[in-house]
């Protein structure tokens, strides 16, 4: 079994001759205590600007050293380390310093006994010295995946860890950029892969950060709904839809119960409650018509159920005459009073009105599609 070890470089020179001796260190280690006998040590140079590349040099030939020629980022540094490896397993870390180097040889026995498709690093735990604001945006990332993924992921974006090579040829989609690692944990989370994590401890850089807190932090986040997008997209348009109709509902519910007319009620109100009912439906019926079309492109389209039955026969085969249903109930309430003593009527029959005409919309345009797949790839 063979081990690559890609250390991505940019502007390291102060920490890359300690990184670089403790991998070579490392690699003595991981060939003594695991089945593991071929190790190679993989740097890449991603065009930095000061002695980097010549201090990696004089470790030639223990480290292979591949050169960028203009600065792609942490992402396509990694992705260049993969293409250039041959090995069963895959580790890499960053060569700042923060990471414990002698904990690889764990990572990997872990993988190998838990039979993982990848193993990370945990950094977050107790006694961490990551700063509190990272801390804290790193933490809000663990929560988000794991409510989009309804995984048990520890940290998203831990640059320390150690993956099968099956995995590899999934990663071209991924971000060029930092955002590499938290995208490459929610493709894992939404493919299914085995994830384990190990506590590792997480040190002060060595060296001036190059890391924007709150720009990078805020691209964590993009790509991890980037991700949950292409995988669960019902999980995220939904959750948003449900925010924008609980506040409509919320601003409803005090003048449900008062009987108020449009004129004491007002008539901007009227319209922000309505818009936002509408439009949380909206996001709702997209996030469900999206998911179905993610389904059928993954070819598994018999995953994609929602609360245990939403797409079964019995429901699909019903959504036209439960939505036309729900259209003559609000055409009545909207159409059939002329004097609205009571402002719920016509509110709740223009939601029935849109829910109606989404559901028959809807029935429609999966019924297509089914049978499209079915005639495709039966």
């Amino acid at each position: 079994m063979k081990l690559s070890i890609i250390i991505p470089a940019f502007n390291e020179e102060k920490a890359i001759v300690s990184t670089i001796k403790q991998s070579l260190k490392e690699k003595e280690r991981i060939q003594q205590n695991t089945e593991i006998k071929e190790v190679e040590i993989i740097m890449v140079n991603d065009c930095s600007t000061d002695s980097t590349e010549k201090l990696i040099q004089k470790f030639a030939p223990q480290v292979k050293l591949i050169s960028h020629k203009e600065n792609k980022g942490y992402g396509a540094a990694l992705k260049t380390g993969i293409k250039n490896s041959k090995s069963d397993l895959i580790a890499f870390y960053d060569a700042d310093g923060t990471y414990p180097i002698n904990k690889m040889t764990e990572l990997i026995k872990f993988l190998i006994s838990k039979n993982a498709d990848i193993v990370i690093g945990s950094r977050l735990g107790h006694g961490t010295k990551m700063p509190a604001q990272r801390l804290i945006g790193n933490k809000m990332f663990v929560f988000l995946l794991n409510f989009f993924g309804s995984s048990k992921v520890k940290d998203t974006a831990s640059g320390m860890r150690v993956f099968k090579r099956k995995l590899a040829s999934s990663f071209d989609s991924l971000p060029d950029n930092l955002s590499f690692t938290p995208a490459m944990t929610a493709m894992a989370v939404h493919e299914k892969w085995k994830i384990d994590f190990i506590p590792i401890e997480y040190s002060k850089r060595t060296g001036n950060s190059k890391l924007n807190s709150f720009k990078y932090g805020f691209n964590f986040l993009l790509s991890i709904l980037e991700v949950v997008k292409r995988y669960n997209p019902l999980k995220l348009f939904g959750s948003i839809g449900f925010i924008f109709v609980l506040l409509g509902i919320l601003l409803f519910y005090p003048f449900f119960f008062s009987g108020m007319s449009f004129g004491s009620f007002g008539l901007r109100r009227v319209f922000l409650i309505s818009s936002l009912i509408l439009v949380g439906i909206s996001l709702i019926f997209f996030g469900f018509l999206a998911n179905f079309i993610v389904k059928l492109f993954y070819r598994k389209l018999n995953t994609a159920i929602v609360y245990q039955g939403a797409y079964n026969r019995f429901f699909l085969s019903r959504y036209n005459l439960i939505g036309l249903f729900l259209f003559v109930l609000g055409f009545t309430m909207v159409f059939s009073i002329s004097n609205y003593s009571h402002l719920s009527i016509p509110l709740i029959g223009v939601v029935c009105l849109f829910i109606g005409i989404q559901l028959i919309a809807s029935s429609v345009l999966i019924k297509t599609m089914k049978e499209l797949y079915e005639e495709r790839f039966r």
